[in-house]
């Protein structure tokens, strides 16, 4: 298993080129922004090694029964399902940001599906996989998902979109392999990631079988193109800045990746142009997936309930009774996230080939709760925090020998916390909120939609045998049947 160094030297070997700043950087890390997020994947890579740590992230792997990172590992049972969740929410909360560390995710999914596809249509999709999946354990490699399509008009079917490329497609296939033209958008992590693991973010119909495709891409091929997104704030990640940042050690990075004719050889295919899978791989993989969120997001608010209260301590208000209910309402939405995921965790059950995934409804549910109540959190983080997190000068104002004597003496609240450490505290506050590392935007659209988990939510719970006894129940109860 690899150490922090390893990682981030593994990836500069790669050399991935990036579009950003309005010019082109020949290697991805050279910038600060791509180079403090890789910081936070290679924090979670020495996780593994830590002592006190590695007994909960090292596990053995059921393809071939060597040790593995729990992050390259495919869960076999419930406990390894919830294990997910508590893990995720410790990552998050000790790195105060996203620990790009989910695509396990979609393995089980995968795994299940590409067994499922060989049986019934005699392809060897799930070899290919499985052989993949080991040489990425044993490499202990940074997978990216590659999930999102432009879309264009969302009504429109892909292959009815006047732009044909609004979905990744296959363009050519030849006994080499396959040729892929179109781009993925919010690729969280592409730029320091080993492989991107193409999926589709959504089914398709018959007449689209170009765009039903599952494969695996190595970050350096050929023809793929990577353009930096623009976030907030991020023009504060310069060399010497600190304070502003809020999060002084790790931060985000998104980009759109540009699928410019790039071929992929058949090992690395797993599913091509069977359109009648799609709708179970990507409810599957959703179901999976989501239930993470209530350790992701947790772990977030945790370190952004710790930084109000101790702003609240600073300004001399931690003890006052709306500030006391006011935290106890953030930690509530903090625990009912996590109690979500872990409820959807302990309903996991068993794919065929494959391994465990969470309950369905419990799991979009997780998801579903977690993309409104992070406003919840959001307005109590700024109500107990006050003004200042919307005026609040800057690190350089603050360090100006002309004006800093006064800086210090305003902007400081009670006389024991210093201002200096009163503004880090509000800017990892709005950093948390809604700028570098914002768990808003991550909790609203990260892992799908909110609406999109409130239909799956709303699918998934039609097929729960409890739903027809309650029908029944409220007939009988109000005497329509006796």
């Amino acid at each position: 298993m690899k150490t922090a160094a390893e990682y981030l030297e593994s990836i500069r070997r790669l050399s991935i080129p990036i579009y950003v700043d309005g010019g082109r950087l020949e290697n991805a890390l050279d910038h600060p922004s791509v180079r403090a997020a890789a910081f936070a994947v290679a924090a979670t890579y020495d996780m593994v090694q830590e002592p006190g740590l590695r007994e909960r992230m090292v596990v053995e792997s059921h393809l071939t029964g060597e040790p593995v990172s729990f992050f390259q590992h495919v869960p076999q049972n419930v406990d390894e399902l919830m294990a997910k969740v508590n893990i995720t929410r410790y990552l998050n909360r000790r790195l105060g940001i996203c620990s790009f560390r989910c695509i396990q995710n979609a393995y089980a999914p995968l795994l299940y599906i590409t067994a499922k596809i060989d049986r019934e249509r005699g392809t060897s999709y799930h070899q290919r996989f499985r052989e993949w999946l080991i040489g990425v354990q044993r490499e202990d490699l940074l997978v990216c998902p590659a999930i999102t399509d432009p879309k264009g008009g969302r009504k429109v079917p892909a292959q009815d979109q006047p732009d044909p490329d609004m979905y990744l497609r296959v363009v050519d296939r030849s006994s080499e392999g396959i040729v892929l033209r179109g781009a993925k958008l919010h690729q969280t992590g592409a730029a320091f990631s080993h492989e991107k693991l193409v999926l589709p973010c959504t089914t398709h119909r018959k007449g689209g079988e170009d765009y039903a495709v599952a494969c695996a891409v190595p970050a350096d091929s050929r023809g793929l193109i990577h353009v930096s997104v623009r976030q907030s704030q991020d023009d504060r990640r310069k060399e010497g800045a600190e304070m502003d940042l809020g999060n002084i050690y790790y931060g985000v990075h998104e980009c759109i990746v540009i699928f410019d004719d790039v071929f992929v050889p058949w090992e690395r295919v797993f599913l091509c142009g069977e359109v009648e899978y799609l709708g179970e791989l990507v409810n599957l993989f959703g179901a999976s997936h989501r239930a993470t969120t209530g350790g992701c997001k947790s772990g977030w608010a945790d370190v952004l309930i710790a930084a109000v209260q101790l702003v609240a301590r600073s300004n001399g208000l931690e003890a006052s009774a709306h500030v006391q209910e006011k935290l106890a309402d953030m930690i509530a939405i903090s625990e009912t996230m996590y109690s979500c995921g872990l409820a959807a965790a302990a309903r996991g059950f068993a794919l065929p080939d494959g391994g465990y995934v969470s309950d369905p409804v419990l799991a979009n549910n997780t998801k579903y709760y977690a993309s409104k109540a992070v406003f919840d959190l959001i307005r109590l983080a700024e109500d107990i925090t006050g003004g200042i997190l919307a005026c609040c000068p800057g690190e350089k104002e603050m360090r100006n020998p002309e004006i800093a004597h006064w800086m210090a003496r305003f902007l400081k609240g009670v006389d024991e916390v210093p201002a200096e450490h009163r503004l880090r505290l509000v800017r990892l506050i709005e950093n948390i909120s809604w700028g570098l590392g914002s768990i808003l935007h991550s909790a609203t659209h990260g892992g799908g939609s909110g609406q999109a988990c409130k239909m799956s939510l709303l699918e998934f719970s039609r097929q729960q045998p409890h739903r027809a006894e309650a029908l029944e129940s409220a007939r009988r109860l109000c005497g329509i049947i006796r």
